[in-house]
């Protein structure tokens, strides 16, 4: 259920990294007191003032110096404060609209279900049509981002924009509908990550600095896998090797296949790492302190108060992969979207702490990635997967990104991954986030 006047986070909150820059993130403060109107709590006054403290800010707002240019998205790193518009959030309700923009390959909403998956059930929530000029966003120059996504060979299956909490334009390729599954690959770690905010929350977890050996108890004996904290597993720095992607995806038993792996150095002292594997011990961890599925927990604390409905992949016993494969429409991935554009608020809830939110989507040690969330420019973070996946979110702009990947099943239908079910995109021949990214951006006005 959604909670009401939850306390933040306060001292478990873990400590902003020497490098990390909220300047990246113009106005969330006045954005945040607009949404709540609400006197925050000691706890929350005591995390903002920490998060001042470590950044010289008073307001709680983060500051600092510039991200190195570094990653595969360091194109997108807001390199030029001046660009950014502190807007005022509206506190609104989910209202996603279908402008039907006419460009190559998306136009037939009524073409049957295409995918081998089972849509969700029908959508309850009222979606209300409004015209992008009315939210500040030029027509012309979104639909020049929209006809960018979908050249032939881009494989995109959809595309949602949304600003205000409304959605200015939806288009799928000809063969899909909004009804359709999409599959958000590496996007779930974000979703994972507000499953650890939650856990935070809820003090089911103590701090990012508890050693996961508490929980994956495995590691126990081990002089050095047991100094492993949740912090090193969120900020990729395990000191473990990394897995390719087929050595854990064909596993059957994949926490146990990440459990074991070769020690590379102490942990926290090897440099950052791109590893699922990390991020599936800490889908074990969620899982063994809640004593339930990640997927249980998901509906719990996320699905239900925000109205998401999606599947996640579980492997060949029963461990759900933290790390990607979660199933659930277009329109389901924008409600995330909205909810973490509103710094975790929905419909005047707090879903998600909104010191998770800001804790979580600031860049971490590496500079370019967060708790499971990219950086981005103008102050916007992303939740990024293979072939294209994307939440795009800027929380200055009242404006989130969505574009995903047609998407098939094999299999028998379910989403355990074992024997020939199998889930799949195909790479796009030339579609570039950093790309789509900044033609939609291009298309603000004010």
């Amino acid at each position: 259920m959604a909670r009401r006047g939850r306390g933040g986070l306060g001292k478990r909150l873990p400590a902003l990294p020497e490098h990390a820059d909220e300047s990246l993130r113009p106005g969330r403060g006045a954005v945040v007191a607009d949404l709540s109107r609400k006197e925050m709590s000691p706890l929350r006054k005591d995390t903002a003032k920490r998060i001042g403290e470590m950044t010289g800010r008073r307001d709680g707002n983060l500051g600092g110096a510039g991200l190195p240019e570094v990653g595969p998205w360091s194109h997108l790193i807001r390199t030029d404060q001046s660009r950014a518009r502190a807007l005022v959030m509206k506190r609104s309700i989910l209202a996603a609209i279908i402008l039907i923009l006419s460009v190559g390959g998306c136009s037939d909403l009524s073409s049957p279900m295409s995918t081998d998956g089972t849509a969700p059930e029908p959508e309850t929530y009222p979606w209300i049509v409004t015209n992008p000029e009315a939210h500040g966003l030029s027509t012309a120059a979104l639909q020049t981002a929209l006809s960018y996504a979908f050249q032939p060979g881009n494989q995109t299956g959809a595309v949602l924009v949304i600003r205000n909490g409304q959605t200015i334009a939806e288009s799928y390729a000809q063969n899909r509908q909004s009804t359709d599954l999409v599959t958000s690959w590496s996007v779930a770690k974000s979703f994972t990550s507000a499953l650890v905010g939650a856990a935070l929350e809820d003090s089911i977890l103590e701090s990012l600095e508890q050693r996961a050996s508490y929980f994956l108890t495995y590691w126990l004996d081990d002089p050095i896998k047991s100094q492993i904290t949740m912090d090193h597993l969120m900020t990729l720095r395990s000191g473990l090797i990394r897995l390719e992607g087929s050595d854990l995806y064909n596993a059957e038993d994949q926490l146990q296949v990440s459990l074991d792996r070769q020690v590379l150095g102490d942990p926290g002292e090897q440099l950052y790492t791109y590893s699922n594997a990390d991020v599936m011990l800490i889908s074990g961890v969620i899982e063994t302190a809640t004593g339930r599925s990640a997927q249980s927990y998901l509906d719990e604390q996320i699905s239900g108060p925000i109205g998401f409905q999606g599947e996640w992949w579980t492997d060949g016993v029963g461990s759900t992969l933290g790390y990607c494969c979660l199933d659930a429409t277009p329109r389901d991935f924008a409600r995330f979207g909205i909810l973490y554009a509103q710094d975790g608020v929905w419909e005047g809830e707090q879903v998600i702490p909104r010191d998770w939110v800001l804790a979580s989507t600031a860049p971490a040690r590496s500079g370019t990635y967060a708790y499971y969330w990219w950086p981005m420019q103008q102050g916007g973070f992303a939740a990024i997967g293979i072939h294209g996946q994307l939440i795009a979110i800027f929380p200055a702009l009242d404006l989130v990104l969505l574009r995903f990947s047609e998407y098939t099943r094999w299999g028998d239908g379910s989403t355990v991954r074992v024997g020939g079910n199998y889930h799949g995109t195909q790479e796009p021949e030339n579609f570039d986030i950093g790309t789509f990214v900044s033609l939609a951006l291009g298309a603000v006005q004010n």
